[in-house]
């Protein structure tokens, strides 16, 4: 039992989350607490060191996994052993029940019953404590705090108040779930039910009151999106991904009350793979579901990998991690054996790059594209939050002729407001924003594949670009 502790510690050093269940019986002894195996006979006190395991020894374990160890005791029942155990010290005593204990760092421990008293069976299969607690583990977004809250009330209620679970530990502000959060939309309009996988080409609004909200709107830093729901073909498109590239799928569900309003990481919230494995195909293919990201930034989901080729750093087969880390100036880190940095780039492309204290010198990166996506930005920069300055105004001192059209007069009119130029544009998804790209400061890339509308992302936002692309009815 001792050396099943030890190499489940080292599984856990790579680990997010590692997790024991004690279903027995333990005992205090000599202020310490101790789990008795089911070949023990612990003839005398002394024996204890020699046949039981500490409960320090777990906790010491446990908290080599990187954001929480969890240890779940249903064992503070009476010591069978306390009959017949010869004490060779008068001074060490063998209690009733466990003692409190103080976890370190990330642990929790929970038991079935507070310190110093003593847990129920129960007349079932299970104890009232593991009842509850299977009653509970698998709801999902219930965060670990209130999981354990959930338990002691069960167990209070179904012992007549009998029996109080306890859990020591304390955990940062930080929300963790053993199953995330899995919501759906409700009421939503039909109309909001559907994932748009390209965006429309920009079209101009007539000039009414609706358009100059719309350009306010944009002027105040709204910024317009496609939204959509995770739908049974998207599972299936998937799935099929997965099963091409040889993943392990793990079971997960994308849904999105939580993010509507949308946050401004929920652009996040998709599910992301490689076309070519790690280094340019020379390694493993990747995937990345994230189910959800919070109001406070905190990503949760899966980071898949396949098969390894025979460049990879480790030859480990493929498999899955669950993560939940916060969102920080539009990226986040994945921390395992090496460190994976996830960052998500405005044209829609996830890319990871890697870093293994085993390879300094090398840094590989996978680029991630996305197979579905909750929120999908339109082409409106993130720099639209610029108010758009007073425009000069115009000159009415030139009237139209009397006998004129006014339908004619309105399509010049938006005739006039789009930009003209490069015929390089006409080649590019986003044609509009090319064109005022090119117009306003900005350029085409060498190859003529994409456009720029300043030169460094640290440069201050190009405002001309942003009142080029409203004057054409882009909100």
């Amino acid at each position: 039992m001792r050396k099943a502790i030890v190499d489940f510690g080292r599984a856990a050093e790579s680990s997010m989350m590692a997790v024991v269940f004690y279903a027995g019986h333990g005992m205090e002894a000599g202020g310490e607490n101790w789990l008795i195996p089911t070949d023990a006979e612990l003839r005398s006190d002394a024996d204890v060191d020699s046949e039981a395991v500490s409960l320090r020894s777990v906790n010491l374990q446990v908290s080599k996994a990187r954001q929480l160890g969890l240890i779940i005791l249903d064992a503070c029942r009476n010591n069978p052993f306390e009959a017949k155990m010869k004490r060779s010290l008068v001074t060490r005593a063998v209690a009733r029940g466990l003692a409190p204990t103080e976890p370190t760092d990330n642990v929790l421990i929970a038991y079935a019953a507070r310190d110093g008293t003593t847990a129920s069976d129960g007349d079932g299969r299970n104890s009232p404590f593991t009842a509850a607690l299977l009653r509970h583990i698998e709801t999902p977004g219930l965060e670990i705090s209130f999981l354990f809250r959930r338990v002691r009330d069960d167990v209070m209620t179904s012992t007549k108040r009998e029996q109080q679970p306890f859990v020591y530990g304390s955990l940062s502000k930080e929300e963790i779930y053993l199953k995330g959060p899995t919501v759906s939309i409700q009421n939503a309009p039909a109309a909001s039910l559907t994932a748009s996988p390209v965006v429309p080409t920009p079209t101009v609004p007539a000039l009414d009151a609706d358009n100059d909200a719309r350009k306010q709107s944009a002027a105040d830093g709204a910024v317009a999106t496609d939204r959509g729901v995770f739908t049974s073909e998207d599972s299936q498109r998937v799935a099929a991904i997965g099963a091409k590239q040889n993943l392990k799928m793990p079971e997960f569900a994308i849904t999105a009350s939580k993010l509507d309003p949308p946050g401004p990481n929920s652009k996040f919230v998709g599910v992301w793979s490689s076309k070519k494995g790690w280094g340019n195909g020379k390694g493993r293919h990747a995937m990345l579901i994230i189910t959800d990201v919070s109001a406070t930034g905190l990503a949760t989901g899966f980071y898949l990998w396949g098969p390894p080729t025979k460049l990879s750093w480790v030859q480990t087969p493929a498999g899955y991690s669950q993560f939940a880390e916060y969102v920080d100036k539009g990226s986040f880190s994945l921390k395992s054996r090496e460190t994976i940095t996830v960052k998500l780039h405005k044209n829609s492309v996830i890319r990871l790059s890697n870093s293994d204290p085993e390879h300094p010198s090398e840094r590989p990166t996978v680029e991630l594209y996305p197979v579905w996506q909750f929120v999908k930005p339109t082409s409106a920069p993130a720099d639209a939050s610029v108010r758009e300055h007073p425009q000069r105004p115009r000159d009415t001192s030139i009237g139209a002729p009397s006998g004129a059209n006014p339908q004619d007069q309105t399509r010049s009119a938006k005739q006039a407001q789009q930009p003209s130029g490069d015929s390089r544009c006409d080649r590019m998804r986003d044609r509009l924003g090319c064109l005022c790209a090119v117009q306003n400061g900005g350029g085409i890339s060498p190859d003529g594949k994409s456009w720029w509308s300043k030169r460094r992302m640290s440069d201050a936002p190009n405002e001309a670009f942003v009142r080029c692309q409203i004057r054409a009815g882009r909100t």
